[in-house]
This record gives C-alpha cells, structure tokens and sequence, in this order.
C-alpha cells in the first residue's frame, strides 16, 4: 500500500507542479473542471445516484449551481458562509450522533446533491479565481502544499503521540495531537512562503494567520467528507488513485482550504 502510495504521488506532483506553474489559466480551468467532475462522480456514487438517469440529474445540478454561484451570488462570501456552517456542524456534532433531522438533510438524495454540488461549484470558482490572479499560480500551489503537508504532520503526530480524539463520532483515528503536527508543519511551510515573496502585500502575521486559518478549515473539510461517508455507511470514495482511495479522498481538505483562503488574500487585497 505504502509503495503504491509513494508511487502515485511521484506521478502526479511533478504533474499538477507544472500544471499550475506552467499552464495559463484558460487550461487550468478545465483541468480543474475535469477533477471537478471525478470528484462529484464519486460523491454522487455515495449518495446513491448510479443509473444514467440519476447521474444526468446529479451532473445538471452540479452545472447548474456552478452557473448560478458565479452569476447571482458573491460565491467568496458564500463559501465563509458554507463552511462556517460546516465547522459549526462538525464541532457541535464531534462527539455525538448527528440528530435525526440533520441526517435526513444528508441522507435525502436530493438535498445532499444540492449540497455536494455547491461545496465542488465553490471550490472550482475559487481555484480559477486565485489562479488568475498576478501571484495566484504560485499562492494555489502554496496551499495546496499547505494542506499536504498538514495532513503528513497531523498523521506523523497522531500515530506517535495522539490521544485526544478530536472527533469520536466522525473521524475516531483523528487526535488534538494530530492537530498540533499539522500547525506545526504547517506554519513552517507559511515560513518559508513568506521568504520566498509567497504574500504579496500581506505583512507576516497576516499572511501567518490566513494560512492558519486555511489549514485549520481543511481539517474541517476532511472531517465533513468524513461525516457524510458515515451517514451512507461508505469508507472510501473510491479507487481510482492506486493506494490513495478515491479522488474526493484527495481533495476534501482542499475542498474546503482553497475557498477560503482565496477569500482571505481577495477581502486582504494583495497585491
């Protein structure tokens, strides 16, 4: 599993390294699109909708809220909304069953693709967004980096001194521990993003913070696909990723890290 794993991730860094860096943002849109689309492909699977006529239905929704979100709503201020309400849900809710009427929301098909649909529309808009901007290639590489390397510190951390359930009833191997692990390593990569002219205009201590922030929501973000797997009693989102799982597995901390750190560096205004 460990070499699969290894394997995978030497094929697709220098990959999505130079997708990011090297490819305008008129490409890296559909290539975002398109891990859109995988991603809701598995989500849509795990909320039941596997016949063609179900997948259509689930597909035109997902299109549809991408449109709507971009045309009709400030989709940054939605996103803070979306995932406040999202850590509210997680916190509240760690160490304890969802309550029947919550549950239902994520168990009724049509409101759960509803809500998948705009988390993946959000994250989408977001990307493109941070992407297009002057230092956006770089700043979306930057939290991408932030988010893998607060989950290789929040896993290290957790297996050697984690005690702490940080969410019982969610995520039972998560720990406080673990938590710590993913700031840590996590600050020392907002360190060196700093030094090497990551922030723009930002000073330190607001570039520190956004990027605490970000990392901080991304285990949010892990925790909510991780709650609404329980709900339809599904473990991993799927296989296509040799020894990673599913590609929503890969991508549910950033789901939920790049919305709002776009946000942060728009309301900033950096330059």
């Amino acid at each position: 599993m460990l070499k699969q794993r290894l394997l995978t991730a030497a094929i697709l860094i220098p990959l999505v390294v130079f997708s990011l860096l090297y490819l305008p943002s008129s490409i890296v849109q559909w290539l975002l699109a398109g891990v859109v689309v995988l991603a809701a492909w598995e989500w849509f699977a795990i909320i039941g909708y596997k016949k063609r006529p179900q997948r259509l239905f689930a597909f035109a929704s997902l299109a549809l809220i991408s449109i709507l979100t971009l045309m009709f709503i400030s989709f940054l201020q939605l996103s803070i909304i979306l995932w406040s309400v999202i850590l509210v849900l997680v916190v509240r809710y760690a160490h304890t069953a969802l309550p029947a009427k919550i549950e239902k929301i994520i168990m009724q098909p049509v409101s759960a693709i509803i809500l998948s649909s705009l988390v993946l529309a959000l994250f989408w808009h977001s990307a493109v967004l941070l992407h297009s901007t002057p230092l956006g290639a770089q700043q979306l590489l930057y939290v991408m980096v932030l988010v893998w390397l607060a989950d290789t510190g929040g896993y290290f951390a957790g297996k050697r001194w984690g005690k702490t359930k940080l969410a019982q009833s969610i995520s039972p191997n998560k720990t406080w521990e673990g938590v710590a692990g993913a700031v840590v390593l996590g600050l020392i990569w907002a360190f060196i993003g700093y030094a090497i002219n990551l922030s723009g205009s930002l000073s330190l201590m607001s570039w520190l913070l956004l990027s605490l922030v970000a990392l901080l929501i991304s285990i949010v973000g892990d925790l909510f696909e991780s709650l609404f797997k329980r709900a339809h009693n599904v473990k991993d989102s799927g296989n296509l990723l040799p020894g990673h799982g599913g590609i929503l597995d890969r991508i549910d901390s950033l789901l939920a890290a790049v919305p709002v750190f776009t946000a942060g560096i728009s309301w900033l205004g950096v330059n």
